[in-house]
């Protein structure tokens, strides 16, 4: 995660006490953001021996329900996300590493690996040494899943179309009704100008880059009841045995 964007979570975390918001979503999608567990856990066919790490796992939405299905996990994030998942669930199964990800020395390996909503958040050069610090730390047939990239292509053909555009009046509606803002760009707080950014062709590079060096590679769909689930991919990358 970018400098900025990793202070920012880390400044939500602290000011906020809303866990939607603090995640980067908004308040009216507290409800769909709950069945982002169950679709991580089909596509990352999580186990009860399996053990899982999530990079970026903010104040727990994901990690604390996936904890009960594995046999040990572990979480990155700031140290304030960190406090403030402590007070939420201090699981046994539970470890908690503070610091930013491309800062940190990960001794340990895992089968199943969990990055959502983040890769969107961390600095254009930053992108491919993220993804293979990341895979480096699976074990042989392990899977990790890069979970919520906004593909700009996604959103253009989904808002041209019939669907696309009652849902876009619907969803404007529904804002201007709602107290609950986004916590992506709060008053005080600068958005990063220099994030990764994605469409069908980037998507495309990365997916082309990991089969070519050896691994297995998907892009998969989001359900549309997810809180982005019309204009957002989940790529899949599955290490060999």
């Amino acid at each position: 995660m970018s400098r900025i964007s990793y202070e920012n979570y880390g400044e939500l975390a602290s000011r906020l006490m809303n866990t939607t918001l603090i995640a980067g979503r908004y308040g009216v999608q507290k409800e769909a953001e709950r069945r982002i567990v169950a679709d991580v856990y089909q596509k990352l066919k999580l186990e009860p021996r399996d053990s899982l790490l999530e990079i970026g796992c903010n104040v727990g939405n994901l990690l604390v329900p996936l904890s009960f299905l594995v046999a040990r996990c572990s979480g990155i994030d700031h140290p304030a996300c960190l406090a403030k998942l402590r007070t939420r669930h201090p699981g046994e199964n539970l470890d908690l590493i503070e610091g930013n990800f491309l800062d940190l020395q990960i001794t340990d390996s895992f089968g199943k690996l969990l990055c959502y909503s983040v890769l969107h958040c961390i600095g254009q050069g930053e992108l491919f040494p993220f993804i293979d610090k990341a895979l480096a730390l699976l074990t042989p047939g392990g899977r990790a899943l890069f979970g919520d990239l906004p593909n700009a292509s996604l959103k253009a053909r989904f808002l041209a179309s019939n669907v696309g555009k009652e849902f876009e009046k619907e969803w404007r509606g529904m804002l201007v009704k709602s107290t609950s803002q986004p916590s992506a760009n709060p008053p005080g707080l600068e958005p990063d100008p220099d994030t990764a950014s994605f469409d069908d062709d980037r998507l495309m590079e990365i997916v082309l880059r990991y089969r070519n060096l050896g691994f297995h590679v998907y892009l998969l769909p989001q359900p549309p009841d997810l809180p982005f689930g019309n204009t957002r991919e989940d790529l899949l990358i599955v290490k060999p045995d």
